[in-house]
């Protein structure tokens, strides 16, 4: 394939995402530090904000953490639902999980998670894994809440 088509069909493939990103709220969670033992994400649903809450709630408990905290919102709308974890890794090491809920202007809700290692430099990966299956079993509990057709 010529480059100048493989550019145009990695672009075509990269805008969906930029332009989803582009449509969230900003992110309420602190900025990963510039170590490779962090991974911060967002997407957007089209679920209520209560819903996706509920599904990012049983999705966290079923990762089976230490510790599931839900910090007090402040009252306004524009205050995300939030979620906090701790995860134990080998035994030794915990990590924190942080999840917050936003509406998004025009409909939906933008689901933000951040997963980090308290300590060390690399994860090996752990951070990634653990926001990938958290996401997966988020999209598993909004497909078991949705009615049936």
């Amino acid at each position: 394939m010529p480059p100048f088509r493989l550019g145009a069909v990695l672009l075509a493939l990269t805008l969906p995402i930029v332009a989803e990103a582009q449509s969230l709220p900003d992110t309420p969670l602190s900025p990963c530090p510039d170590t490779p033992n962090c991974e911060r994400v967002a997407r957007g649903y089209e679920a209520p904000p209560d819903t996706l809450y509920a599904a990012a709630e049983r999705a966290l408990e079923s990762l089976g953490p230490v510790t599931l905290r839900r910090p007090e919102a402040r009252g306004d709308a524009s205050s995300p639902h939030r979620l906090e974890a701790v995860y134990r890794v080998a035994l030794v090491f915990k990590d924190d999980v942080d999840v917050a809920v936003r509406a998004r202007d025009g409909g939906g809700s933008a689901l933000y998670v951040r997963s980090a290692s308290r300590v060390g430099h690399s994860d090996l990966g752990v951070n990634r894994r653990r926001v990938d299956r958290f996401l997966e079993a988020v999209g598993a509990a909004l497909r078991d809440a949705s009615p049936s057709s």
